[in-house]
């Protein structure tokens, strides 16, 4: 029972890289797929008990957290010729709750359960 939620765990890391508004995600359809097709390597390889596949899934979070809030701000108004904006609702809140996923992620990955399994 343990290892099939480990298994989830390290397969489930995809959600968080592909929260984004349906607009973004139809225009980069090409890199939806090649991210889905490496983390799903990434987590063959955890559960090949790979140590070096932790520290990527780790370091791939983080990063996911990094950019998303680097993103948010420029990204959270749509400009308009007029020289006005709107507030971009669904950019805003794919991107606050991506970075929510990605931080649970990030504590439950480093905890020493995961690394003992991997390690083992």
């Amino acid at each position: 029972m343990y290892q099939r939620r480990q298994a989830a765990l390290y397969f489930l890391q995809l959600i968080p890289l592909l929260i984004f508004p349906p607009s973004v995600l139809l225009d980069g359809l090409l890199a939806v797929g090649v991210v889905a097709v490496a983390i799903v390597g990434l987590g063959l390889m955890l559960l090949r008990k790979r140590a070096w596949a932790l520290t990527m899934s780790i370091f791939v979070q983080g990063l996911n957290v990094v950019v998303r809030l680097m993103m948010l701000f420029p990204h959270a108004l749509v400009s308009e010729s007029a020289g006005k904006g709107t507030i971009d609702v669904a950019f805003i809140v794919s991107s606050l709750l991506a970075i929510a996923i990605s931080g649970w992620f990030l504590i439950r990955l480093d905890r020493p359960d995961i690394r003992l399994t991997i390690a083992a």
